[in-house]
């Protein structure tokens, strides 16, 4: 797991369930395969997202960690949760980690910061981002497979 998003809320989802009632509620493509709980201070989700599996990590983390990673953002005083969401790094599970923190941010509010942009969005900004996203999985779907297409079609010396 190498890529992640920041959750910063007052209050945390309590199971996968709930989350998926988030989910669901945006019409969003992520599913979540496991029902838990996901109150301990690391849960490995197991998902699926455009019918692909999916693996993401949920980690309760600082808001001090926070400020050390991004020192140029102003982050808000006393937030009770601060949670890393860490996905595998495949198309499919960028687009289910930004549907299901959009998602979490739509059930509890709060903020988002992810490392590529490093900028703090709202559960509104973070909902535009995951929509945006999921619009142009197919664009990169068809990239993909053309490049790969070449890779196989080259020959080899």
């Amino acid at each position: 797991m190498s890529m992640e998003i920041y959750l910063l809320t007052d209050e945390a989802v309590p199971t996968t369930q709930a989350w998926q009632v988030g989910v669901d509620a945006l019409a969003f493509d992520v599913r979540f395969v496991d029902k838990q709980s996901l109150q301990a201070g690391e849960v490995r989700l197991r998902a699926a997202c455009k019918d692909k599996p999916v693996l993401m990590e949920l980690e309760r983390t600082s808001l001090a960690r926070l400020r050390k990673t991004f020192p140029d953002v102003a982050f808000p005083d006393g937030v009770a949760c601060v949670h890393a969401l860490y996905w595998n790094k495949t198309l499919e599970g960028g687009l289910a980690a930004y549907q299901a923190a959009a998602a979490y941010l739509g059930l509890v509010k709060g903020l988002m910061i992810d490392t590529e942009e490093g900028k703090l969005k709202t559960p509104d900004g973070a909902i535009e981002l995951a929509r945006k996203m999921t619009a142009e999985m197919p664009v990169l779907e068809v990239a993909m497979a053309e490049i790969l297409a070449k890779i196989v079609a080259k020959p080899r010396s």
